[in-house]
């Protein structure tokens, strides 16, 4: 890379996951953009990122179920660095419950924030990405766009779509030099799991340091491998599910 250091922008990045995978890419050299709706938690974030990059974190406040709000984001990214090289679509919410139970607010919100809004991201950060050395895509995922699971048909749905656009955006891209993964994670020890199944033993999820580490890794491919999908489960679980 050029005495610019590359630019990252990772949403749902002020805990859980999406902290995990800011501070990696602080380590790896990335300035970064950091989304999510919580001041609080974003600063956290980069006072643990602080240490590892070399320069420059910018932290944004949005709500990712507003429709302006994608390009708010990539605007920012633009006027603040003049470039973006990776895209990692991290945040997400969930809803429990069976399938009658759901509202149409229900709907919108987890539909909104776990399909549209990186949809959307994707769309405002394509000239940027084409004008990167390398531009890359990761979008953070589901086992649930694989698998059932009684009582989160909502957000099945919505993890579902979001592999969707991945697989055809990693098509339309290619063309582009713009990689396009998904990360598939089983159960991973963070709030929202905790929110979603209190009952779960927390000694045998998945760290979100390790769902980082996949994303390093992928970003570590600079040659003609790619690798399209990352599904990680966890070791209690069977090999090979089907």
């Amino acid at each position: 890379m050029t005495h610019q250091h590359p630019v990252a922008l990772v949403t749902g990045a002020s805990r859980g996951i999406g902290r995990s995978i800011a501070v990696m890419l602080s380590k790896q050299g990335f300035r970064l953009l950091l989304v999510s709706r919580g001041l609080e938690g974003l600063e956290k974030t980069a006072r643990l990122c602080a240490d590892g990059t070399p320069e420059g974190i910018v932290l944004s406040t949005e709500d990712l179920t507003q429709s302006e709000a994608p390009r708010r984001i990539i605007q920012r990214a633009a006027e603040t660095f003049g470039r973006l090289d990776l895209l990692v679509n991290n945040a997400g919410a969930v809803v429990s419950g069976p399938i009658g139970s759901y509202t149409l607010e229900q709907w919108e919100g987890v539909m909104g924030l776990n399909a549209r809004a990186p949809f959307f991201l994707m769309q405002e950060a394509l000239p940027l990405l084409r004008a990167a050395p390398r531009g890359c895509i990761i979008n953070i995922g589901s086992v649930v766009a694989k698998a059932a699971y009684a009582d989160q048909s909502l957000y099945s749905a919505s993890k579902h779509a979001l592999l969707g656009m991945t697989k055809a955006a990693a098509r339309d891209l290619g063309a582009d030099g713009i990689r396009v993964h998904a990360v598939l994670p089983g159960g991973v020890n963070t709030s929202m799991i905790g929110d979603v199944r209190p009952d779960i033993d927390t000694s045998e999820l998945i760290s979100p340091d390790e769902v980082a580490e996949t994303v390093r890794f992928l970003l570590s491919m600079e040659g003609n491998a790619v690798i399209d999908e990352l599904v990680i489960r966890r070791a209690t679980k069977p090999a090979w599910p089907v």
